[in-house]
């Protein structure tokens, strides 16, 4: 009897296994995925479709901004007109009280509300403080008056109006640049304009303190000067390439004057 023929011997496959070293910094990492891994385009996990919906949904992402809607009371608002550090503060400041003919902000720059607020906030104090050292100094007691008194109506006043007009100037100015001229003013950036424009103010407040009526005049009239040409400097250029001549110069005339009120309230009213 023959013996069975004997089964051929199966080859055996050998499989090597080879492990990645990824190590701690990072590598082989590819768009969040470990080990640069690219699925097919077929793959409905990472199908385009579905990265446009994690973009939708996580915040910050590029349907973020297009599918929400602008809320005016929430601090998220307003918190990336805040996001600047000291370092931009002081250059701005520096702008602001400058001669050169420099733009205040460049095109890589986003207006702030942090400067304008903290000015227009030390302005008031440094008014208030000094209107009345300043009165304190020029006290000449009388029958009548023979204690000097302390006058806080001055910083209730001056928060009034120094407040008012950082937020209503600007704001007339930006509606108008919208009813005029095809590109208008951004908003953030007239307050941001304005509001630096009042640095000068707070060393002239200080100043003012002298008992001369004279020099009063002399150091509040250099301030607005100052203060009036850096306003006109960042919006002339804006106007004049949109409006005629004539419209262009009532706006500028009506932009000084309100700025001219401003420094003549400051004078009559703290330094009287």
């Amino acid at each position: 009897m023959a013996e069975p023929a004997a089964a051929p011997a199966m080859e055996e496959n050998t499989v090597k296994l080879e492990f990645q070293n990824f190590g701690s910094s990072g590598e082989g990492i590819t768009d969040g995925r470990i080990g640069g891994y690219r699925p097919p385009a077929s793959d409905p996990i990472y199908s385009s479709s579905s990265t446009s919906d994690r973009q939708t949904l996580l915040p910050g992402g590029e349907g973020a901004a297009g599918g929400r809607s602008w809320n005016p009371l929430s601090l998220s608002t307003y918190q990336q007109y805040f996001d600047v550090d000291t370092m931009d503060v002081y250059n701005r400041l520096r702008r602001s009280v400058s001669t050169a003919d420099g733009p205040f902000l460049e095109a890589d720059m986003k207006p702030d509300l942090y400067g304008p607020f903290w000015l227009c906030t030390t302005l008031i104090f440094t008014m208030a403080a000094a209107g009345n050292l300043g009165s304190l100094l020029s006290f000449v007691p009388s029958e009548d008056d023979q204690v000097f008194v302390y006058n806080f109506s001055k910083l209730t006043v001056g928060t009034s109006v120094l407040y008012g007009y950082t937020a209503l100037v600007p704001f007339s100015a930006w509606a108008a640049s919208k009813w005029l001229m095809a590109e208008p003013f951004g908003l953030a950036e007239l307050i941001c304009v304005y509001g630096y424009s009042l640095a000068i103010f707070i060393p002239a407040a200080c100043a003012c303190v002298v008992p001369f009526e004279i020099a009063r005049w002399l150091i509040l009239a250099a301030a607005f000067a100052l203060s009036a040409r850096f306003i006109v400097k960042n919006v002339r250029d804006v106007v004049i390439r949109q409006l005629d001549e004539q419209r262009a110069l009532v706006l500028m005339v009506i932009a000084a004057g309100a700025h001219g009120a401003l420094a003549l309230f400051l004078k009559l009213y703290f330094y009287s």
